[in-house]
């Protein structure tokens, strides 16, 4: 509906002034969150824990209406959930789709949780069957998939490490996980699927809204088994200790996705942003 006075007035409000704006972002915000709440968690598998769970997601929203955007609640580790919405610019009402590969717990340090909360969908991918289960608990609507990503195709062993965010295929790394006083809870044999076949399988949509990839080490084989004509992510964001952004076209994995059209947005301690280029 075109009305001219109010669509003056909302222009002067939304655009001309920063704090008004920020006002009508948080109480947006605010009814999105809650709205979403017993859509995301309430399931009838487990009624009582799940009504619970969406009780709290439902409250945790007020505490915007009283501290207005001075709340800023991030799950991600160094804040990733925050720079991911920042860097794609979605609109509130938008319900985007997400592939996060070694999602590790669904909730802490998770850098796509932020948006489950808020009516979003994905597919999380662990090779850690534990943690995949309190995926399915916590986030009933999300595709939970327990698997090894890469474009290897031979069985390699997955060392469950005590601080579990560690977990590693490479045993090049083990060592150094082991002198810091980290124990080897469990290792398993795994045959590895490519990431396009799970996503194939997931039914995922062609459009992706962000991967979140932290394979310990191991991410450029994930995006090698990615098929980049089928899917093709808006942004990526890559954990890469040997990223240096004095001389990015020494890095690997900035090689791969430029040549695949992708773009450094930036980076932050050891994370890596890429964006695709618009066409």
């Amino acid at each position: 509906m075109h009305i001219p006075w109010l669509n003056k007035k909302l222009n002067h409000l939304l655009y001309q002034k920063a704090y008004s704006r920020a006002i009508f972002t948080t109480f947006g915000l605010v009814i999105k969150e809650m709205q979403q709440s017993f859509r995301q968690f309430f399931t009838w598998h487990s009624p009582l824990f799940s009504l619970l769970r969406s009780i709290k997601y439902m409250l945790i929203p007020l505490l915007r209406l009283v501290q207005g955007r001075n709340v800023r609640i991030s799950y991600g580790f160094t804040g990733e959930d925050r720079l991911i919405e920042s860097l794609l610019k979605t609109q509130i009402t938008y319900n985007g789709f997400y592939v996060d590969v070694g999602c590790n717990h669904p909730q802490f340090l998770s850098n796509s949780f932020l948006f489950y909360r808020r009516g979003w969908r994905g597919i999380c991918i662990d090779a850690n069957s534990t943690l995949i289960q309190l995926h399915k608990r916590v986030r009933p609507w999300d595709k939970a998939v327990c698997a090894l990503v890469s474009d290897l195709p031979e069985v390699r062993t997955f060392y469950e490490l005590t601080n579990n965010v560690l977990s590693t295929t490479e045993p090049q790394f083990l060592e150094e996980y082991l002198s810091e006083g980290l124990q080897v809870m469990a290792t398993r044999s795994i045959v590895p699927q490519t990431l396009t076949s799970i996503l194939d399988a997931c039914q995922a949509p062609a459009h992706i809204d962000f991967l979140s990839i932290d394979a310990e080490e191991h991410d450029l084989h994930v995006l090698q088994s990615l098929d980049f004509r089928k899917y093709s992510p808006t942004l990526i964001i890559v954990e890469d200790e040997s990223f240096d952004p004095a001389t990015p076209s020494q890095n690997t994995i900035f090689t791969f996705l430029q040549q695949r059209e992708y773009s450094l947005a930036g980076s932050i301690l050891k994370n890596v942003y890429y964006l695709k280029n618009k066409q």
